[in-house]
């Protein structure tokens, strides 16, 4: 599981090149709704199967972070009415009465008898922990922010955010206000167990809101957006894509970031150079008939390139992804037919589709439009899988 927008501080990588690695290169156009983006985060930290929960959410959150706010504010409630989750704290401290473990040093130091007490070292439950403590940090820090600027946009909306932090914070009253820093979040996180997802989910919130988020940006109608760094929108959209297969494409083995290995004959024993590994973004195996797909994820300013008057792929793109399925062909046969995917999410240029066949592979090029109804991308993206695995490119929506 990836943490908050992991990646913020990673470089692109040459042979897996996801975005335009130039000094020039433009950010994404595509206006994508924030109720969107935060759908993608879920899937992205692998929380998918919690958005059935959360899709009562306000359509006009005026931008991620006050979604966020709003979604934390709803998972805290909801674990105030369950009850919160504590922990047994060490308490050492002098008492009239015994209790756990008596500190004879400690109470001999301190002259504690004198005074007919003793220094005990014992445990007590206690909700003022950590993980409650962060949350409570959060809501009181998101209370403060400064929202100057899009409260013409919320409406009264935003003063009911507020009142509803204020009830939240005044209700875990009781749990101390730290300073929060990444490791005291992350290690939380450690410590949760396999089943504690909602929990997951309030410290990844957490985490990002006191992390590095942008504020929006609206558009000419007035309809609310979000920017986000560019290093990290690609990341997002990436682990999206990986962990939504993965979820709802039962009949395939999906793996994200799958190593691939060359086809190699008769190598010299002298070689002290090695060819570079293939990581291609997901590969979709069929469980019964070993049938692969090859998928690629980009992230670029454009999804097509302009040379001398046309319109053609992007060179590096094409060649990636060439190199992918080509390796494969003399490994198993099941794979010399394999499909390949380059799903580009769509600009402002609009839908892209190609659909050939190079040799014994069909080859496809998409964009998906991530502006439109979250169902909408579902749809479209169930339909891609179905298209590749039936070696059919000519199959589905031809504005996909």
């Amino acid at each position: 599981m990836i943490s908050a927008f992991d990646g913020l501080s990673a470089r692109v990588s040459n042979g897996n090149a996801t975005v335009e690695d130039s000094d020039e290169t433009h950010w994404l156009q595509a206006n994508i709704p924030v109720r969107n983006w935060f759908y993608m985060l879920l899937y992205a930290w692998d929380l998918g199967e919690l958005r059935g929960q959360l899709d009562a959410i306000p359509e006009d959150a005026p931008d991620l972070r006050a979604l966020l706010t709003r979604v934390l504010a709803r998972l805290t409630r909801r674990q105030l009415r369950r009850g919160l989750r504590g922990d047994y704290v060490d308490l050492s401290e002098p008492l009239r009465t015994v209790r756990g473990r008596i500190n004879f040093g400690r109470t001999v130091s301190d002259l504690l008898l004198y005074k007919g007490e003793l220094h005990c070292d014992y445990q007590e439950y206690s909700l003022n922990v950590p993980r409650n403590q962060i949350i409570v940090s959060t809501l009181n820090r998101q209370l403060r922010h400064d929202y100057a600027g899009i409260e013409r946009y919320a409406g009264g909306d935003l003063a009911g955010l507020k009142a509803e932090l204020e009830t939240l914070v005044r209700s875990m009253s009781e749990i101390d206000r730290v300073h929060l820093s990444d490791r005291m979040i992350a290690t939380e996180m450690r410590k949760l167990g396999r089943n504690e997802r909602e929990y997951w989910l309030i410290m990844l919130i957490c985490e990002w809101l006191n992390g590095r988020p942008r504020l929006p940006a609206q558009d000419a109608r007035g309809r609310q957006f979000v920017d986000i760094q560019d290093l990290v929108k690609w990341r997002v959209y990436e682990k999206f894509v990986a962990n939504w297969m993965k979820m709802h494409c039962g009949d395939y083995e999906v793996t994200a970031q799958k190593r691939l290995y060359w086809n190699e004959t008769c190598r010299d024993a002298s070689s002290d150079v090695e060819l570079p590994g293939m990581e291609p973004d997901i590969v979709l195996e069929h469980k019964r008939s070993g049938r692969r797909v090859v998928v690629d994820t980009k992230w670029y300013s454009s999804a097509v390139a302009h040379h001398y008057g046309r319109v053609t792929v992007h060179n590096a793109n094409l060649y990636q992804m060439w190199a992918y399925l080509s390796s494969q062909d003399g490994r198993y046969p099941e794979h010399r037919d394999s499909t390949g995917i380059l799903l580009y999410a769509q600009t402002a240029d609009g839908a892209r589709r190609l659909c050939t066949c190079i040799d014994t592979h069909p080859f496809m090029v998409r964009t998906l439009n991530l502006s439109q109804d979250w169902r909408r991308i579902e749809c479209k993206l169930r339909e891609l899988v179905e298209c590749a695995m039936r070696g059919d490119p000519d199959v589905g929506d031809r504005h996909a």
